[in-house]
């Protein structure tokens, strides 16, 4: 069926409420966004209310006329009432023929469009591109004396088509299965990655604020974002007291937050062997999501460091490791 008459008709059913709600609902989405279907759809409601109104006012007319015909007569003879219906029965037949003829006249291409007539792209086929014959003669060659002949009825001419070379099925492209796609390290650490798991505990203390005295200080920068600041502040404070954990724990979760994971790793490790049982469990989570930033690399020592973890089951770490191993073995 042409595009067209399915437009035309989609627009009758929907005029006529016989579309299922659903549809319906969408097809008003399409005449909301597409101002040419709009128009469409209130031409075609203008010209079915003004058909039936022709039709209507002309069936009333000659229904009018003929009841004034027989209400004037004096007697009516049964042969007047079966013409009487007869004509009745006449217009209904007239009238829906006209109504047929209207919706046959609007069912044609670009009945009810304004606009010029769609184009239509025939794609050219190009001409058979042919060599033209070389006048020159050319050389008859002998068939090599190595090679056997093929066949008495077969003749060695210079441009018969050569056979396609046989690869070896050695030689083939092999089928390789596609590689599973390696999941985002970054982003999931960064899930991961909680610092309610590690500076609450922290911050919440007055403890690395009694091990060093830029302590305060640099956990208000670290709060506020401000990174570079920490490090300035607790550098010096380490060369002249490197025995001070709070403070080392929070310069490597700043060098973290700053993406140097290798300087941060190395500040992790030594606290993992904390005598503060806390203190370690959590240094050893963060050691492996510093880690997981440097896979696939790392991948080895990272599972062992969460090995470690879940061997230890009052670890307070250990169901995240068991899920965060589970997701980097896929």
């Amino acid at each position: 069926m042409h595009r067209d008459e399915l437009l035309f008709d989609k627009i009758e059913a929907y005029l006529r409420g016989k579309l299922p709600p659903a549809e319906a609902t969408a097809f008003e989405a399409e005449i909301a966004a597409d101002p040419e279907l709009a128009a469409l759809v209130k031409t075609q409601r203008l010209e079915r209310e003004g058909l039936e109104w022709l039709v209507e006012r002309d069936l009333l007319a000659k229904m009018n006329t003929w009841e004034r015909e027989v209400s004037g007569s004096s007697s009516s003879s049964p042969a007047m009432r079966v013409s009487f219906v007869r004509r009745w029965w006449a217009v209904g037949v007239a009238a829906l023929l006209i109504l047929g003829a209207f919706g046959w006249w609007l069912m044609q291409p670009q009945a009810d469009i304004g606009g010029p007539q769609p184009i239509v792209t025939v794609p050219k086929t190009k001409p058979p591109v042919t060599t033209p014959p070389s006048n020159k003669p050319k050389p008859a060659q002998k068939p090599p004396t190595s090679q056997p002949k093929p066949d008495e009825s077969d003749d060695w001419v210079t441009d018969k088509p050569a056979l396609p070379s046989k690869t070896s099925p050695s030689a083939k492209p092999e089928n390789k299965p596609p590689s599973p796609a390696q999941p985002n390290y970054p982003a999931l650490a960064a899930t991961y990655y909680r610092e309610q798991d590690f500076m609450t505990k922290n911050g919440g203390s007055t403890s690395g604020s009694n091990e060093s005295p830029g302590y305060g200080q640099a956990l208000d920068s670290y709060k506020s974002g401000k990174y570079g600041d920490v490090e300035k502040l607790l550098k010096p404070v380490l060369k002249n007291k490197p025995d001070a954990p709070q403070t080392k724990e929070l310069l490597a979760h700043s060098l973290y937050q700053r993406g140097q994971y290798a300087e941060a790793l190395t500040y992790f490790r030594q606290l993992s062997g904390a005598k503060d049982k806390a203190l370690a469990e959590r240094s050893e989570w963060a050691t492996a999501l510093t880690l997981l930033h440097q896979m696939p690399a790392q991948k080895a020592t990272l599972v062992r460091t969460l090995d470690k973890i879940i061997a230890q089951p009052g670890h307070a770490f250990n169901t995240k490791a068991r899920e965060l191993k589970g997701k980097i073995s896929k």
